[in-house]
């Protein structure tokens, strides 16, 4: 019998002429024992290989449903492949740390870090003047949806790069509410 909060891992399971050995845990938990398999044809061999099934859940989620967003005839594009280099390269740099996924490219989605997928995924970037505002998302429990609003920067030196991230304009929730927001002027007061 399982004591409370002990781990089982041990199984065999027959296919064939082969014997596979993988993990189930069974955990007694207030009395009740729980068991977590994976699904036909996901045999996890010992340590820390993923089921592909919750690998896919956790790094690879689908892409979500985008709203239309009319920014006054800004133009959009829905790769990071698709941004200028200029841009795309003050993206890496802001998102070094963590790292940035491309459109429908695989991301952490949780908050359990397992391995070296990106925390975050490039969603879709609106060019209007001299903003390039990107709609990404971050995983975990507070994650989500967010912008950032890299600007022009005009009157930086010439070693500085050609847009610059906009300190304030990291915001969560409606992304179109929140790109129109940017555009006309609104920054966080926690410089978020």
């Amino acid at each position: 019998m399982v004591g409370k909060g002990k781990i089982v891992t041990r199984y065999v399971v027959q296919s064939g002429d082969a014997t596979l050995k993988g993990v189930v845990s069974a955990v007694l938990l207030l009395g009740a024992e729980i068991a977590l398999a994976s699904a036909p044809g996901d045999i996890v061999p010992q340590g820390h290989v993923l089921p592909p099934a919750t690998w896919k859940e956790r790094n690879h989620p689908d892409m979500p449903v985008l709203p239309h967003c009319d920014l006054d005839g800004a133009q959009a594009v829905n790769k990071m492949a698709e941004l200028p280099e200029i841009v795309s390269s003050e993206i890496a740099r802001v998102f070094a740390s963590g790292g940035i996924s491309e459109a429908d490219g695989p991301f952490n989605s949780t908050d359990f870090v397992d391995g070296s997928v990106p925390r975050r995924r490039f969603l879709r970037g609106y060019r209007s003047a001299d903003y390039w505002i990107i709609w990404f998302e971050v995983g975990g429990n507070a994650g989500g949806p967010r912008t950032i609003a890299l600007r022009r920067s005009t009157h930086a030196p010439a070693s500085s790069p050609a847009f610059q991230a906009r300190p304030g304009t990291i915001f969560a929730g409606d992304l179109c509410a929140a790109s129109k927001a940017i555009l006309a002027g609104v920054v966080a007061a926690n410089g978020g």
